[in-house]
């Protein structure tokens, strides 16, 4: 049993990777077109199959990162809690796993709306952190901090 845990660890480590590797090439090569459609700077490099959003105009481009952002939110969540499923069998703690997930998608919401139309400024303090509670919910760390503490639930 313990040969199967190792290669379910190293398989679920695979998956996060690639959906990391993933993540970041598509954001990159959004960013890049969103850069484009802004400043219509043709020296910034975007990949051959992101050429379909350049015919959008940054207002859509823009609002439409938002429903992107959501779904890597949404695949990340997934994975994590079909690993954090797999390794324990507490129901507990997969309910407050989920409730972890909702606290820093509502946080990063009500920062980034803070921020949009009470400071009016996409540059403050308050955008930054609802971006970094953003790229906690989209990397495994979650799942490892519920992971770890599996065993502080067991006592």
């Amino acid at each position: 049993m313990l040969k199967n845990k190792y290669i379910l660890f190293v398989f679920f480590g695979a998956l996060f990777a690639l959906l990391g590797y993933y993540r970041e090439f598509f954001f990159g090569n959004y960013n890049n077109v969103m850069y484009l459609l802004y400043n219509h700077d043709t020296t910034v490099p975007v990949h051959e199959n992101f050429n379909y959003f350049l015919g959008l105009s940054y207002k859509t481009a823009y609002y439409l990162k938002y429903v992107f952002t959501l779904i890597a939110f949404v695949l990340f969540f997934g994975l994590s809690y079909w690993c954090l499923r797999v390794f324990t069998a507490n129901k507990n703690l997969l309910k407050w796993f989920t409730y972890s997930y909702l606290v820093l998608l509502l946080l990063s919401s009500v920062l980034m709306l803070w921020s949009y139309f009470v400071r009016v400024n996409l540059d403050s303090d308050e955008y930054s952190v609802s971006r970094w509670l953003m790229g906690i919910a989209q990397s495994p760390l979650p799942v490892l901090f519920f992971l770890a503490t599996n065993k502080l639930n067991e006592k």
